[in-house]
């Protein structure tokens, strides 16, 4: 509250200017001044900021404390988030860094676009290859949530539960399947969806619950899919 106050006593385009330094991770001053230049920022408007003591423009954009970062995000209305993050889109480059891209065009689109989320889900393999399981997470969960048709959502929403859990995320993984139950669900996601809570429940809720479900799972998936269905009969011999 306290960096807030501070904020708010900025000249408009100084507030801008550090909303939109905050929606820019690792702090390059190339992007952010380029961003800028999209968005009609000065470069004067730097200078009360760094008067003020909140943040530092130098090889790197570095803020005096994460509050400042946070209360600078978060005193920025939706509208100007999606200007900020379309402006950042716009100046990164796709071949050198398409996921930090992906991201921000993300950020920038208020809602469906299957052109989006296809890219997110792009750079959710690639994080998933490098081992960023909660990085490949947070791409597949947004893009469920710009995907247009039920049924690929549904598929996303499973992959990214998928990952939860294998992130150890599980309070989260079981949200998303909540979020898959409340859509069309054909027979296998159905059974993908037992099958994950089944690996849930060996954690949360002990060997013998897991047993059941994933068992239950097995079976259902034995008509659907041969291989995840004794890979599953294994989990569930296993918890038993």
């Amino acid at each position: 509250e306290r960096f807030r106050r501070r904020l708010d006593a900025l000249p408009a385009d100084t507030r801008w200017l550090l909303q939109l330094a905050a929606a820019e991770p690792v702090g390059d001053p190339v992007r952010v001044w380029r961003a800028a230049e999209q968005l009609g920022i000065a470069t004067e408007a730097a200078t009360p900021a760094a008067e003020a003591g909140l943040v530092e423009f130098g090889a790197r954009v570095r803020f005096r404390h994460p509050l400042v970062r946070s209360a600078a995000y978060r005193s920025a209305s939706l509208q100007v988030r999606q200007d900020i993050h379309r402006a950042l889109a716009q100046v990164t480059d796709p071949k050198i860094d398409p996921d930090r891209r992906a991201w921000h065009r993300a950020q920038a689109t208020p809602g469906p676009d299957e052109d989006v989320a296809a890219e997110l889900e792009r750079s959710a393999g690639r994080a998933q290859a490098r081992g960023g399981l909660a990085a490949a997470a947070a791409f597949l969960e947004r893009a469920s949530m710009l995907t247009p048709g039920p049924a690929r959502r549904t598929r996303r929403l499973l992959a990214a539960a998928r990952v939860k859990r294998a992130a150890g995320a599980l309070d989260a993984a079981l949200g998303l399947l909540v979020a898959v139950e409340a859509g069309p669900l054909d027979a296998l996601s159905a059974a993908e969806v037992e099958h994950l809570r089944g690996l849930i429940a060996l954690v949360q809720r002990g060997p013998s619950d897991a047993a059941r479900l994933l068992l239950s799972a097995a079976r259902r998936l034995e008509p659907l899919d041969a291989g995840l269905a004794r890979d599953t009969h294994l989990e569930a011999l296993w918890a038993a």
